[in-house]
């Protein structure tokens, strides 16, 4: 599984917002890998985040997100 895929399985199965640090903790990659993971994400339109609060709400369609 790529870093990309587990990050995303983990924004799918947490059912509420992460915040990048939260993700570091879960996964041990880096920050700013994780960040750029999750922009790659954002642009591929599989997840939603709010750039405000630096949050990943989640899935993109689910409720949580």
């Amino acid at each position: 599984m790529s870093k990309k895929q587990l990050i995303f399985q983990i924004v799918k199965e947490a059912g509420k917002p992460l915040k990048v640090g939260e993700l570091e903790k879960l996964t041990g990659i880096d920050r700013n890998s994780i960040q750029k993971l999750v922009n790659e994400l954002y642009i591929d339109g599989l997840i939603e985040i709010d750039k405000c609060h630096n949050k990943i709400l989640g899935v993109k369609g689910e409720q949580n997100g």
